[in-house]
């Protein structure tokens, strides 16, 4: 089953002037609004303040621009000289996960940390941007409140209405050409839909959101670097579908720059440093160098850690969100060779581009979190499927925590039966359970879970 974003995805959201409304509403805190809050809600709402005009970004420039995160001199350096710091991401377990890999990955632009060590205390975000998907993701943070928000940005193209080629979204042209730009916050609406940020952001109700770097430690898996051997094997399988153009924001000339130590340091000056359920890169690596000695370059067949597993096993019992895949590589050689060629044969006004984004390993689905483990009971599927975003810890206010999977036997009749109308669901609706997006399941396992959800709630 292909990874889709439902077409009725965004229906329950706010429409865009109301969601503007809703974004630029000052508090009793903010006494100096919108300067004082952050970054996003400061730039565009401007035109809360007398005279002031709220801006209409065309394309990526123009949001890098709103937040300082601009490349000043595309022949610098990274994060220095006027420029905002970046990292190239190519394996994720995050909101787009099952599009990420060498050849579309996800770029970070973000404002530099303190060169001293210190936390950030002014405003300052972090940019995540995807190539195939129309919207950024942006955390940026407020000053006055002294917490992390988390935004989607939508935008839209000429296409969008009567639905965009893959040349139109998985090329450079995803990035120019932008309007009805608008932005929501995660305690708006979006907290219950797919989109919700608090699942990895603030995966306790109770506690602060922070921001989020599972592989916070050098060699940092499934970053792009040229400083380590993994990173270097990475920027290889990028380079050769991307030679010489600018991706994500980033100039081409900086991209072989792309450094997640200076994320890692961000995050941990910003008191996030203890992550959950944190990949340790070293040793997972060591294992699997252990294990298949053409480890980074050579993925299939493909390595083993007994630590990884560990993660693993604790993801599939509904502890934490899946943990990113245990090799560098995620991708199938042959597949990535074909979409590669694909791509730099592409030119417009040519034949569509093919779904490039599919060149994962089959084989390794399971073990991305993708599908779930193999042999597990109806309820092991809804645990491991469902509990990351329906569980007692999340956000109680939304209709979403009626389903909790780790409270099964108190659900209602009603409940059961709603999800069960829900595991039948069309894929292509955003009521699909699980979302194609995120999970793939088998027939079988579909049955296995509706047959759980069946069963007598009083029933031990």
């Amino acid at each position: 089953m292909q990874p889709i974003l439902p077409i009725d995805g965004l229906e329950t959201l706010l429409p865009p002037a109301a969601a503007h409304e809703e974004l630029c509403t000052a508090d009793e805190l903010h006494t100096a609004f919108p300067d004082d809050a952050d970054m996003i809600t400061r730039s565009f709402c401007q035109d809360k303040k007398p005279g002031g005009v709220m801006p209409t970004p065309k394309e990526l420039l123009d949001l890098q621009k709103q937040l300082g995160l601009d490349f000043k001199d595309p022949n610098g350096g990274n994060g220095v000289g006027g420029n905002p710091a970046f990292a190239v991401l190519a394996h994720s377990s995050a909101l787009t996960a099952r599009r990420v890999s060498t050849i579309t990955p996800t770029t970070f632009v973000f404002t530099p940390p303190p060169p001293d060590g210190s936390k950030p205390t002014g405003q300052y975000s972090v940019l995540a941007f995807d190539p195939g998907e129309q919207f950024v993701e942006v955390a940026s943070y407020d000053p006055t409140a002294m917490k992390m928000n988390f935004y989607v940005v939508f935008f839209d193209k000429d296409c969008t209405k009567a639905g965009c080629s893959n040349g139109d979204l998985l090329t450079n042209t995803l990035t120019t050409g932008w309007s009805n730009v608008r932005v929501y916050e995660d305690t708006t609406a979006l907290n219950n839909t797919i989109f919700d940020c608090h699942v990895c952001h603030q995966p306790k109700d109770s506690g602060e959101p922070f921001l989020r770097m599972q592989e916070i430690a050098a060699p940092f898996t499934h970053w792009m670097s040229p400083q380590t051997e993994g990173g270097r094997a990475l920027l290889a399988d990028f380079h050769e579908a991307h030679p010489t153009e600018d991706y994500g924001g980033i100039p081409a000339t900086l991209l072989d720059k792309s450094d997640p130590s200076k994320l890692a340091a961000l995050v941990t000056q910003a008191g996030a440093g203890a992550q959950p359920n944190a990949f340790p890169s070293a040793i997972i690596e060591a294992e699997l160098k252990a294990s298949a000695p053409g480890q980074p370059v050579v993925n299939d067949p493909p390595g083993t850690s007994a630590t990884w597993q560990s993660l693993y096993d604790k993801a599939a019992e509904g502890l934490f969100i899946a943990p990113p895949y245990h090799d560098v590589k995620a991708t199938d050689p042959t597949k990535l060779a074909a979409m590669t060629n694909a791509y730099k044969s592409w030119s417009p006004g040519g034949a569509d581009l093919p779904e490039i984004r599919d060149v994962f390993l089959d084989t390794a689905l399971r073990d991305m979190g993708f599908a779930p483990k193999a042999g597990l009971s109806g309820r092991g599927l809804l645990v491991q499927m469902c509990q990351e975003c329906h569980n007692a810890n999340l956000d109680p206010t939304v209709s979403r925590d009626l389903f909790r999977t780790d409270e099964l036997a108190k659900m209602t009749r009603e409940e059961r039966d709603l999800a069960i109308m829900r595991l039948n669901v069309q894929q292509t609706s955003r009521l699909t359970m699980p979302p194609p997006l995120f999970h793939t399941i088998t027939d079988a396992e579909r049955t296995q879970m509706i047959d759980e959800l069946k069963k007598d709630p009083s029933a031990p």
